[in-house]
């Protein structure tokens, strides 16, 4: 089912049959650093004919580099497929395709469509098939600029299998499409589909051309290319070009066997050579984003190429364009996961191509859990979502962004305030929170911040008791019915996020309650952190996302080697660790509560002890919680945390940096 077979007149090319995955090989010719991953899927009796193609394909390859690894059925698993891929600046695929729209169901499996049909488990023979789909596909962790070619499989090009006759042209462009977004978010800059026959005169042309040669050139010069090219803006892939060039019919009257979608105008010199450059901390001021920006969103009925993470993989996300300036060097945004089928955990980074050692959320099954994070950017504009959780297992996620830092001191300054806490109308005599129902907060010139002047402000908000399901938003201005939300809690929990939200002209931000009925409740507290101040203040510096404190003692332990009990308060030294200087005046970080033995909260500041009236993270009993702080240091760089549990309570902390301001 869904291969292309030898009544199609592939050309099967000659070479030695190698199965398993072959060492990479060395050829005294090759003169350029790209890396080649080539795999050969599990097509029962066809595949020993693909194997021979794919070594032919090598021989082309080593050429021109010395780079190249062969991962072949019958152990051509996703694991092994997968960690060879990283970093590939071309990656080859000949085997079964399974695209859509297809004959046998009428709906889009991110999962399994679209992708590669590889080896279930290793060593089991070349009918042993499982599809791996878009969403795997995407957790590929290709080259900037990474090139990838599809041979000899069914929808890639947007063909139908065999005996299923030509399709309509609207299905044709529709799989084509689909079948490169998974390529496309892995990081590949041209997916070409090439049913029928071998690839190798477009590797030569990649090699042998002159640096400035464009990947569409490439595409044109092929051996089969029919000079009847039909090209459209990719609606599943912005900025990108799709196009067909169909051919004359086969047997079964199928014309579609060429494709690529692409950035036509991607040179080969890029293709060849390209690497992920490497982090780089940068440094710049802040600018708040009126209004939140909304630049993932992978739920199933969400627009683009974006769709849910599988566990044990990263997929790589655009974050710069539209409203974030293309040399943003970090965003503030909130971190919605949604959706997810069990508990796990998130990273979200620039450059997670391996398992992370740090995170940005935890979650459980069916529980919608949002973190205000600051993330560095790569310098592509991008950042990583990798999900850890038990293996097949998938999440949705939502990245709204608050705001952008922008290399220079031209935009807003951060002043170092508290934490102090500023509203809790359980005690303040405002009253909960009603649903629907907009609720102004005045903070100029409140407990010591100033009365003008104030940007944004960052601090931490707290929701207690709410009487329904639901979120509530922070924003300068707040709707009836938000957009978009700040904080997500069940009904009756007590649950805490970070923000950094644009203050209104008058000094004041507004909050408001979303719940499915109407008439429901919440009390909400807010303390504040920092703000921001246009011309003056202190700059962001970014930093790798870096564990500095673990106090597990199966995981180091890192920063402080004891357990917290409950009203004790820890100093911790943050001034040399995970690149922070001595003289920063506060860190971002995201801070983590696990194998807590009873409910409580987290406090994290300059000095805190138990009577310190602000909090930062709250949890139960067996939940890992996690939240990420904006928190003042001491002069000498220090900081400490507070456990507030039940009596002889105890809690591990986890603490992740990643920036500081100075």
């Amino acid at each position: 089912m869904r291969k292309l077979t030898v009544a199609l007149a592939i050309a099967l090319l000659a070479g030695t049959s190698v199965a398993g995955v072959a060492p990479k090989s060395v050829a005294a010719a090759a003169s350029y650093q790209a890396k080649v991953v080539i795999v050969v899927g599990a097509v029962q009796g066809t595949t020993s004919s693909y194997r021979s193609d794919a070594d032919a394909e090598a021989v082309e390859f080593l050429k021109y580099t010395s780079d190249v690894t062969k991962i072949y059925s019958p152990n051509a698993t996703w694991s092994a497929v997968s960690a060879a891929a990283k970093g590939a600046n071309i990656l080859v695929y000949i085997g079964h395709g399974s695209g859509y729209p297809n004959p046998y169901l009428s709906y889009w499996q991110p999962n399994g469509d679209s992708g590669m049909g590889l080896n279930a488990s290793a060593g089991n023979g070349d009918s042993n098939l499982k599809y791996y789909g878009e969403n795997y596909m995407a957790q590929l962790g290709l080259a900037p600029n990474a090139v990838v070619f599809l041979n000899h499989l069914c929808y890639a090009s947007g063909d139908s299998e065999p005996g299923h006759g030509n399709p309509s042209l609207a299905d044709a462009k529709t799989r084509v499409e689909y079948y490169a977004s998974g390529f496309i978010r892995a990081g590949a800059k041209a997916v070409i589909a090439e049913g029928l026959y071998s690839i190798n005169d477009m590797v030569a042309g990649l090699f042998t051309s002159p640096a400035a040669t464009t990947i569409d050139s490439i595409w044109r010069s092929g051996f089969s290319y029919h000079n009847n090219v039909s090209s459209w803006a990719s609606g599943r892939n912005a900025g990108y070009t799709a196009s067909i060039d169909p051919g004359p019919p086969a047997s079964d009257g199928d014309i579609y066997y060429r494709s690529m979608v692409s950035i036509p105008t991607t040179q080969v010199g890029a293709t060849r050579t390209s690497t992920v450059a490497p982090f780089a901390s940068a440094s710049g001021s802040y600018y708040p984003l009126t209004p939140i920006t909304r630049v993932v969103d992978t739920r199933y009925s969400s627009p683009g190429p974006y769709a849910r993470l599988t566990s044990g993989g990263a997929s790589t996300f655009q974050i710069t364009g539209g409203n974030i300036p293309a040399n943003a060097i970090a965003v503030t945004a909130n971190l919605t996961v949604t959706g997810q089928q069990t508990y796990g955990w998130l990273a979200v980074g620039p450059n997670l191509r391996t398992t992370p050692s740090v995170s940005s959320i935890n979650f459980p099954g069916g529980d919608n859990r949002a973190n205000g994070i600051t993330v560095p950017l790569s310098p592509e504009g991008t950042v990583d979502v990798y999900y850890g959780g038990p293996p097949g297992m998938w999440t949705d996620f939502i990245i709204d962004v608050t705001g952008y830092f922008l290399p220079g001191s031209d935009g807003n300054g951060y002043v170092q305030f508290g934490p102090q806490r500023m509203v809790d109308t359980r005690t303040d005599g405002t009253g909960s929170l009603v649903s629907a129902t907009p609720r102004k907060i005045p903070l100029a010139g409140k407990l010591g911040l100033p009365a003008s002047g104030i940007v944004a402000v960052a601090g931490n908000v707290t929701v207690v008791s709410p009487t329904s399901i639901g979120f509530v938003f922070v924003g300068p201005t707040a709707a009836a019915a938000p957009t978009s939300s700040t904080i997500n809690f069940p009904r009756s929990d007590i649950r805490a996020n970070n923000f950094i939200v644009p203050v209104a002209p008058d000094g004041s931000i507004t909050a408001v309650y979303a719940s499915p009925t109407g008439g429901q409740t919440v009390d909400l507290v807010i303390d504040i952190s920092g703000y921001y101040v246009a011309g003056s203040g202190a700059l962001y510096h970014t930093l790798n996302p870096t564990r500095i404190l673990d106090t597990r003692p199966d995981q180091g332990p890192i920063g402080l080697s004891s357990i917290f009990s409950t009203g004790a308060p820890q100093t911790l030294t943050v001034a040399g660790a995970g690149g922070v200087p001595s003289g920063a005046l506060a860190i971002t970080a995201n801070m983590t509560a696990t194998q807590q033995t009873s409910y409580g909260h987290a406090s994290i500041g300059p000095v805190v002890s138990a009577s310190s009236v602000f909090s930062n993270l709250n949890f139960v009993y067996g939940d890992n919680r996690a939240n990420g702080v904006i928190s003042p240091l001491t002069a000498d760089g220090k900081l400490q945390l507070l456990f507030v549990g039940t009596p002889g309570s105890t809690v591990h902390f986890v603490l992740d940096v990643c920036g500081y301001y100075q």
